[in-house]
């Protein structure tokens, strides 16, 4: 039986001779081959394909995986910027308070610093009718 391409005219006109007689069964036999060939070809062909499936597989469930992990990433990046919010708003009530306990020392000085201008305008004052009581005695 040849193996190479098959010519369907011959094989053909031989099963179109008596069922019993010699040409009729080679012929047979070789279309059982070839259908047994290509079941085995297609056998062939779907364990590659599941092959390629349990891979694909395979490489979703690490892609899932990635993304559970990315997920877990996500939530706790979202949990330090919640914190950092909070660490803010904290930080902008102190510097509140610090800004009004500035404003009040400032008040303060300013009080202050006026209390000692009075001081220094009454000692000068004071200081002129002495000048002048001594220079100019009653």
């Amino acid at each position: 039986m040849a193996t190479g391409p098959v010519d369907l005219n011959y094989i053909a006109e031989a099963l179109n001779h008596p069922e019993g007689g010699e040409r009729y069964q080679k012929a047979k036999a070789y279309v059982t081959y070839l259908r047994i060939k290509g079941q085995l070809e297609t056998f062939e062909q779907q364990q590659t394909a599941i092959e390629v499936q349990r891979e694909s597989i395979a490489v979703q469930s690490t892609a899932i995986d990635v993304q559970r992990e990315a997920l877990e990433a996500q939530k706790a990046a979202a949990a330090a910027e919640a914190k950092a919010a909070e660490a803010s708003i904290i930080s902008a009530k102190a510097a509140e308070r610090n800004a009004k306990y500035l404003l009040w020392s400032v008040v303060v000085a300013a009080i202050s610093a006026f209390v000692a201008l009075a001081s220094a305008i009454a000692s000068a004052v004071s200081a002129y009718y002495s000048y002048w009581s001594a220079v100019h005695p009653r």
